[in-house]
C-alpha cells in the first residue's frame, strides 16, 4: 500500500464508525469534469471534504483552488498529511459532533 493510501485508510476507518451518519463518495478522477478532492462527504446534512497526502506531501495548486471553492460555498475542508494524528483526531471528533453533537438529517429536493 503506498503512505496515501495508507492515509486513506486510516480516514475511510473513521468514517466507517458513524456508519449510515456519514455519506462519502471516494471518486476516481480520470481528467473529465469538475476537480474535487479525494474525498466528497455529507455528516447530519453537512458538507465535508478530505484531502489526503503522503508524508511531507502539499496541496497542488488546482487543489487549493478547489478547497478555497469548497470553503467559499459553506464546505469543511480537511487536509490530512501523512499518519497526522492530531488531524486524524480532528476529523473524527468533527464528524461526532455533526452525527451525534445536532439533530437535523438531509433533505429531499424532491419535495
Amino acid at each position: 500500500m503506498t503512505p496515501e493510501g495508507r492515509v486513506k485508510k486510516k480516514v475511510k476507518d473513521i468514517i466507517n464508525k458513524y456508519g449510515s451518519g456519514v455519506y462519502s463518495h471516494w471518486p476516481v478522477l480520470n481528467g473529465m469534469g469538475k476537480p474535487t478532492l479525494d474525498c466528497v462527504g455529507c455528516a447530519n446534512g453537512v458538507f465535508f471534504s478530505v484531502e489526503t497526502k503522503a508524508p511531507g506531501e502539499k496541496l497542488t495548486p488546482r487543489q487549493e483552488i478547489t478547497r478555497n471553492d469548497m470553503r467559499i460555498a459553506g464546505g469543511t475542508v480537511f487536509v490530512i498529511a501523512g499518519q497526522d494524528e492530531m488531524v486524524l483526531a480532528e476529523f473524527d471528533a468533527w464528524l461526532a459532533k455533526q452525527v451525534y453533537g445536532r439533530r437535523g438529517g438531509g433533505t429531499d429536493a424532491r419535495r
